[in-house]
């Protein structure tokens, strides 16, 4: 599937999500939540574990790197929902219904 990160987070009221006085982009949070390993949980399989890393951070860079569509797996949406798990609802939300347009 393709699906285009590039979009601002829109707040409670649809407007841009503003952070200390810059817009919110959704390819910013996911690559640092990616990057991060957050949503991570140990499987206690070592090698599993360090494949999901390399996996993260591969998927992180793509991203970054993506200027318009990115073409990700089933496996990396799966991988993006889980690393996103910790933001607030609303931007969890918003990133969620983008995959599964």
């Amino acid at each position: 599937m393709k699906v285009n990160f590039n979009k601002t987070f829109k707040d409670y009221r649809g407007n841009d999500l503003i952070v200390g006085g810059k817009v919110q982009l959704m390819t910013d949070i996911i690559a640092q939540c990616l990057f991060n390993g957050e949503g991570a949980r140990s499987s206690g399989d070592s090698n599993k574990d360090s494949s999901r890393k390399i996996h993260s951070y591969e998927l992180c860079m793509r991203l970054i790197q993506a200027n318009g569509d990115l073409s990700i797996s089933a496996e990396d949406a799966i991988l993006i929902k889980e690393s996103v798990i910790g933001l607030t609802p609303g931007c969890y939300s918003q990133i969620v219904k983008l995959i599964d347009e």
